[in-house]
Order: C-alpha cells, then structure tokens, then sequence
C-alpha cells in the first residue's frame, strides 16, 4: 500500500499484481518462500477449470465437490503471507470449505463475479455468501459480463451493474462492494460502457438513483483499498 500511496501522491497511476488460478502453485507450496510475497496481492484458488486444488464453479470444470486437502494447505499458506484468498470462480461448497479454514482475523476478496440474487447464475455470489465475504471484512467486486448481469451477451447495459451492486448493499451495507470489471478477461462487456472512458456513465447512473458521493466513492475505491490496508497497512 505505501508504494501505491507514493504512486497516486505523484500522480502516477498504481497497480496491484495477481494470479488468476492458484494452480500455478499446486505443485509447489514452497514457492511462496522463494519470492517476495508482499508483491502478490491476491490468488484465486481455481479458474475456469478445477485442478488439485479443488473445483471451478464453471459447469465445464464440474461444479460439483469443493476444495481438497492441498487446496487447504493453499488457503494456509497464503494467510500466512498475507496474500488475499481470492473466491472469484470456485464453486460454493469450495467457497465454504476456504472459509472453514482461513483465519478470521483476515479479509477475503471476491474480485469479480455477478449476484445470484438479481440473475441466477452459476458465476454468480448467493446472498449467504455475500454475507460471509463482509462478515470478515472483505469486499466484492461486481464485474460487468453482459450475461453474468442477465443481459444478452452482446446487450449489456450498466445499469445492470448498478443493480449487483444494489443488491449488495441492501444484503449488506455499502462497505462491502467494489468495482470488479474483468474488462481484460476476455468479456462482453454493456454496450453503453465498453471501456474505462465510459466510467462516467457508470457514475451517473448512481447519481440518478440517489446515491450518495460518499458511497459512490466507497464503491469506485475506498471499499478495495480499505480491505487492501487492512491486511496489508
């Protein structure tokens, strides 16, 4: 967080580095000593396929049985180096099964992903998981697919974000949702905010709806970088 903080007190803009599927590590725990862990911000357990680790939520990985012992082990030894669990695209029993065994102290992350209350999805967050995520301080970024927000995959439209994120703070309050675009994840992302330039938008639908600034600026930022400092100062 200090570099970040120099970063924007410059200027400059910053960024944080992750791994999009823990099985980059499966078939080394030990990795995590032979490197710099305050580098890495955060690791998904799985991606779009399940691996030794455990199980995707994508139907093509299975979706079905959750995290395995070694799987575990990863939830361990990332709390150890306080590197975020990242619930992004594991199925929900594996969900649960990482929460049995991180520490509480600790934040989680769910970076991207929709809510299974507003579309039902097998990519999507049910309430009972929204509430754990913010019972240990996380935050939950809601990512703009067209047809993980129930839109036709190339009919998208951010209000649809607008109401993920609604749904959220009604279940939960505002302190708990985040910005989780995915744009460089190959997405389809709504028509009327294709890329960054179309923030704005993105932001005056929020006005429309009454929202405050205050928790417009939690939900563009402050929620992630208070659960970032959180774990890491």
């Amino acid at each position: 967080m200090a570099d970040y903080r120099r970063a924007r007190a410059a200027g400059r803009h910053g960024a944080f580095i992750g791994v999009q599927g823990g099985n980059a590590f499966e078939h080394d725990l030990g990795a995590f000593d032979r490197f710099d862990a305050s580098l890495l911000l955060r690791v998904t357990l799985v991606h779009l396929s399940s691996s030794k680790l455990g199980v995707t939520s994508s139907p093509l990985g299975g979706s079905e049985g959750g995290l395995s012992d070694l799987g575990r082990d990863l939830v361990r030894r990332l709390n150890e180096k306080k590197i975020f669990v990242d619930l992004a695209h594991i199925s929900r029993q594996g969900f649960f099964d990482a929460l049995a065994v991180h520490d509480r102290s600790q934040p989680v992350l769910v970076t991207h992903t929709g809510i299974d209350a507003v579309h039902p999805h097998w990519r999507n967050l049910t309430d009972a998981q929204v509430r754990a995520v913010a019972d240990l301080g996380g935050t939950i970024g809601i990512m703009y697919q067209a047809s993980f927000l129930g839109d036709p995959i190339w009919g998208g439209k951010l209000a649809s974000i607008v109401d993920h994120m609604a749904h959220v703070i009604r279940v939960v309050g505002e302190d708990h949702v985040s910005l989780g675009s995915d744009w460089d994840g190959a997405i389809s992302p709504p028509r009327d905010m294709p890329t960054c330039l179309e923030l704005p938008r993105l932001v005056e639908e929020m006005l429309r709806r009454g929202w405050s600034s205050g928790r417009i600026h939690k939900v563009l930022g402050g929620n992630a970088l208070r659960t970032i400092a959180a774990l890491r100062g």
